[in-house]
């Protein structure tokens, strides 16, 4: 059998510590705080990103830095037969696309998947990849697999409209009047995009109406489950057993880490379910 590593970038919210314990190797990603960039996990961490945002300073992200991404690759196949990545949603990144045509130099040694996957579901993914390599599939065969039969599907609900406004994904005008009228919005996940699914008046709706969502007309045996926060955990852990209680299954608990909250925002809570590949 092939010596086969997994890969993602850490836009997957993992630690150093936790990619080592599942074997999983990391590109790291670039973070710009008002114009200075740094590498997650490597010259910044989540407190200081956590800190800016706060302050509202200028938090930004990239992609990959592609020498890292082929470095990586060519330092991984002096070990292993092949390199397996898994990246960020290509609705949310271009990083996807620009590592499958980089991986065409590599006769088959690297296979990227065409992902719509993001956050820690990324990382339960890549487990489920793991054990199919172990039942003998090949990579070409895990890939197709996960691209027709992997499912993620997530509500984030962010505490406030700080962020996204600061990051221009809504408006000044948009972030104040939702304020005044303390209106709490609901993005989806899904097909690896984001959009808005629901809009109510207070957190504490806003947090029953995710549930609901996601648990909308499923059977909860068919999925994995987990809650994901943004420095947020007390809450968190409240929602873990009210959600265990609606469906009857373990709910995985995870954080937001500094690549996806310079996006939502710090006291981000995210439901998210994820389909079982069956193999």
């Amino acid at each position: 059998m092939n010596k086969i590593a997994l890969m993602c970038d850490s836009s997957a919210d993992i630690t150093k510590q936790q990619a080592e314990e599942l074997d999983i190797h990391v590109v790291r990603m670039p973070i710009t705080i008002n114009g200075k960039e740094y590498i997650e996990e490597e010259t910044i961490f989540d407190e200081d990103v956590i800190r800016a945002l706060k302050n509202e300073e200028q938090v930004k992200t990239a992609q990959p830095i592609i020498g890292d991404l082929t470095k990586m690759w060519d330092a991984l196949l002096e070990t292993y037969d092949e390199v397996f990545y898994l990246p960020l949603s290509r609705e949310l990144s271009g990083t996807c696309n620009v590592a499958i045509n980089l991986a065409k130099a590599y006769d088959g040694r690297v296979t990227v998947v065409d992902s719509t996957f993001v956050c820690y579901p990324v990382i339960d993914v890549l487990l489920m990849a793991r054990e199919m390599f172990k039942k003998g599939y090949t990579t070409a065969q895990v890939k197709e697999k996960i691209e027709t039969e992997g499912e993620l599907y997530a509500v984030l609900i962010p505490e406030n409209l700080t962020t996204l406004k600061n990051g221009g994904r809504i408006s000044p005008a948009a972030a104040s009047i939702a304020g005044l009228l303390k209106i709490q919005p609901l993005l989806s996940v899904e097909q690896g995009a984001i959009d808005l699914i629901d809009k109510v008046r207070t957190l504490k709706r806003a947090y029953k109406e995710g549930i609901a969502h996601i648990t909308k007309d499923v059977n909860p045996e068919d999925y994995l489950w987990m809650i994901i926060d943004a420095d947020n955990r007390s809450v968190s852990d409240e929602l873990k057993v009210y959600l265990e209680e609606t469906i009857h299954q373990p709910v995985e608990q995870h954080q937001f880490k500094s690549v996806i909250m310079s996006h939502t925002g710090p006291g981000t809570i995210g439901f998210g379910r994820i389909r079982k590949i069956k193999y």
